[in-house]
């Protein structure tokens, strides 16, 4: 995601461009706004590798809490085996929980989700943090039945847990094409415009009509594959066929993202023609 995003703000960039005075004021203001892009990016990161760190120790202490609870499974001490069957499952949930927590965030985070998807999804995503929180409060009274039942309880979870996920990442896929296209068509209008004006006032602009065509038709090829990726997101409701939609649309995604990669690289061309 980390180009993706650069990808955006560079884009941002080309609307600042073709609504400035001068050179001078062009340089100072891209130097600002991209500051202020490397701050965010910073303390976004920072963010995340905290959460990663957090779920991988909770993760490797489930991983010994199922080693432990393995080695007490055929144990002649039925209390010692219970134990280790409770901390196993409270390792359990705590790793859900702390994985769903940083799905909040990132989600919180993400541009080109609208705020009513936001608060649609992370509703959502509490809902299943409640659950895990009740689920975890009774462990360490349950009795080996119930204990039984709540892994089972928990095995289910996670197994449309993981369908639910793939769904939300997909949807994000397709709403962070969605902003930038949108950034770029914008960009292009107003490209279009100077362009007019630019042939009214006597100057050549030949070879700027031609990179706005193919400017143009690369937002072009991205939107389509942008149209692929929220076909797959929504089509994503049972594990069956979870996967193949999931990996079906990060590969739109991914063809999609290329195309706005050429299509940086031709505004690249375009601004430094409309400067000089």
């Amino acid at each position: 995601m980390k180009k993706f995003t650069k990808l955006g703000i560079s884009c941002l960039v080309g609307i600042l461009l073709l609504s400035l005075i001068s050179p001078i004021v062009f340089a100072e203001t891209l130097r600002e706004k991209d500051e202020a892009a490397r701050v965010r990016y910073r303390a976004a990161k920072e963010q995340y590798l905290k959460e990663v760190n957090s779920y991988r120790t909770t993760r490797e202490q489930l991983q010994a809490a199922r080693e432990r609870y393995r080695e007490f499974r055929t144990a002649e001490n039925k209390a010692e085996f219970e134990e280790q069957a409770r901390a196993f499952l409270e390792q359990t949930v705590e790793v859900l929980i702390k994985k769903l927590e940083a799905l909040k965030n990132w989600v919180s985070n993400r541009r080109g989700l609208s705020e009513e998807e936001k608060q649609r999804i992370i509703a959502e995503i509490e809902k299943d943090i409640t659950w895990l929180q009740n689920q975890k409060a009774g462990i360490e009274t349950a009795s080996p039945e119930q204990i039984k039942e709540k892994a089972k309880e928990l095995r289910q979870y996670w197994k449309e847990h993981r369908v639910h996920l793939k769904r939300i990442i997909a949807q994000i896929f397709a709403a962070r094409l969605r902003f930038v296209i949108e950034k770029l068509e914008d960009i292009s209008e107003k490209i279009a415009d100077k362009i007019e004006d630019l042939k009214a006032a006597g100057k050549d602009t030949v070879q700027l009509e031609a990179w706005l065509a193919e400017f143009n038709q690369k937002i072009a090829a991205a939107k389509a594959k942008q149209e692929v990726v929220k076909t797959k997101w929504q089509a994503i409701s049972s594990p069956a066929e979870a996967n193949q939609l999931f990996r079906e649309a990060h590969q739109a995604f991914k063809e999609a993202n290329s195309y706005l990669r050429e299509a940086q690289q031709t505004l690249i061309d375009i601004v430094k023609e409309l400067k000089e």
